[in-house]
């Protein structure tokens, strides 16, 4: 006995609307994969600050070391001019008060040089300070930022979730009102990875899913309405109208 064309026809119906319902929470996933980006962006930018920050804080930390080992460079050579100037009132000889005196002179051109270099360090510290400080206060107004926008985007995830639960409530109550063949074979397909598990039969004859050419067979029992039709990549297959 021939089952009744209207039976298949609901059916296809049905699945067509679990696909809408299927794709809406696809949809629903691919908006909360792409607020959850949106929180990763956010948290790498004040990341990156602070990494900065740390970096420019041991550029100073290294300046202040360059800094010490000229000060200590330019004691060492004030007491070796002190001892030197000391030592021109012993000589005995022209030549030993010359020495000295090239000594002297060196020295003072050393410690001129060595002071030169403390200077510029400590033009190098302040401007690296302030850089510090300038980032620093980027990163307080990026973490304000980041909250308040992490905040909203946390919203719209929880609204998806809620969305999402509603459309899994439905898809329940959709997979229940199908026809057991038609529930074990949406499943399976969903399953094997085809998120499209019902497609279109288009104005070209191909299917939407796959894009290849229904053949004329399906396509002829399709437009006869004699059973519902799977096109050769396994999907189900139902026309605009």
């Amino acid at each position: 006995m021939k089952e009744n064309p209207l039976h298949f026809a609901e059916a296809l119906e049905k699945l067509v609307e679990l696909q809408a319902t299927d794709s809406g929470l696809d949809e629903l996933e691919r908006l909360k994969k792409g607020f959850r980006q949106e929180i990763t962006v956010l948290e790498s930018h004040v990341a990156e600050l602070k990494n900065r920050i740390q970096s420019e804080k041991k550029a100073l930390e290294d300046l202040a070391k360059q800094r010490k080992t000229l000060e200590i460079e330019a004691g060492t050579l004030d007491t070796k001019i002190t001892k030197y100037l000391g030592q021109q009132n012993e000589v005995k000889s022209n030549e030993q008060f010359t020495a000295l005196k090239q000594e002297i002179e060196k020295g003072r051109e050393e410690k001129a040089k060595a002071e030169e270099k403390v200077l510029e360090f400590l033009f190098k510290d302040d401007d690296q300070k302030a850089q510090i400080q300038k980032l620093t206060q980027e990163l307080t107004q990026a973490e304000k930022r980041a909250a308040e926008d992490k905040k909203d985007i946390e919203q719209k995830i929880a609204d998806c979730d809620k969305s999402a639960q509603e459309k899994r409530t439905e898809r329940q109550k959709q997979l229940a009102d199908l026809p057991e063949e038609f529930a074990r074979g949406y499943e399976q397909l969903r399953n094997s990875g085809k998120k499209i598990a019902v497609a279109r039969a288009q104005d070209d004859q191909t299917c939407s899913g796959c894009h290849m050419n229904i053949p004329p067979q399906i396509l002829n029992e399709m437009r006869k309405n004699i059973a519902v039709q799977r096109c050769t990549c396994g999907r189900y297959l139902y026309t605009k109208d």
